[in-house]
């Protein structure tokens, strides 16, 4: 369930393109610098838009630099790094490591486990100075196991993602303030948005191999199901709306009016060219 808040970068000019990359190259070097350098490997676009929706709301101080890494080793990126940034690496660790450990759960990918092995002691620290949202995101990802496995094909379609949404509801609400009602509101409806979209664009793969689907499960056609994640996409966006954000707000706009489809667009795409129409 990750990778679907995402930009849309062809709807954004060349400024606003390397503005985005900038926060996305800033959370990289603060995920070796903060955590360690395994932790690049769980760098996300999802845990760059938190940091620039934090960054806008907040209007937090900036600190840029230019550095290079091993992918871009011999012309220096702009990275900019605000304390939101160090808060998304913090919170990359903890989506990471519990990914891993599902994936082993689920797969038996000895891989992932290695990986949430050697994030193990990382996340023990990203736990210790952020309890509330690890402990939310450890009940709810619980939560979300126990669903997905019960047989009571009667249950309703979002109690999974109405879970996951209150991980991420609480992710977003990085500090107990003015703005934390509003920022877990608007968690709560992404998180919904991103387990169902996921589960939209798994609806073929599921139905064969019998993995847990919700629309699967309730017999939904494709139709159906789409319209319900255009549901949760307005509703998303009205949430969004109620920020009053000026910094990158249009890049912001971009993903979470059109970058959160792009996958679904994809997939739709390639449909198309493999039935020839």
């Amino acid at each position: 369930m990750f990778g679907y808040v995402t930009p849309h970068l062809d709807q954004l000019e060349e400024h606003e393109r390397q503005r985005y990359l900038s926060l996305y190259c800033g959370l990289c070097h603060a995920l070796g610098d903060n955590q360690s350098q395994l932790a690049r490997f769980g760098l996300t676009y999802d845990m760059a838009f938190l940091a620039m929706l934090l960054g806008s709301l907040y209007e937090l101080d900036e600190e840029t630099t230019q550095k290079r890494c091993a992918p871009h080793p011999f012309k220096a990126r702009v990275c900019v790094n605000t304390l939101a940034v160090d808060y998304a690496a913090a919170m990359t660790v903890a989506l990471i490591y519990h990914k891993c450990l599902d994936d082993w759960k689920d797969d038996r990918s000895f891989t992932q486990r290695a990986y949430a092995q050697a994030l193990s002691k990382r996340y023990q620290e990203v736990s210790k100075r952020y309890p509330r949202q690890c402990e939310t995101l450890e009940q709810a990802l619980l939560d979300i196991d126990a669903i997905e496995r019960a047989s009571d094909a009667q249950k309703e379609m979002d109690r999974a993602a109405t879970a996951f949404g209150r991980a991420l509801a609480e992710i977003f609400a990085w500090r107990d303030d003015f703005w934390a009602d509003e920022l877990r509101f608007f968690g709560m409806k992404l998180g919904r948005l991103v387990y169902m979209m996921d589960a939209l664009l798994d609806m073929d793969k599921d139905r064969v191999s019998g993995n847990y689907n919700p629309f699967v499960l309730h017999d939904s056609d494709a139709q159906d199901a789409f319209e319900d994640v255009v549901m949760l996409a307005h509703e998303t966006a009205q949430a969004f709306e109620k920020f009053p954000l000026e910094r990158d707000a249009h890049v912001l706009q971009s993903v979470v009016y059109a970058g959160v489809w792009h996958d679904y667009n994809a997939q739709q795409i390639e449909a198309k060219e493999q039935s020839g129409d």
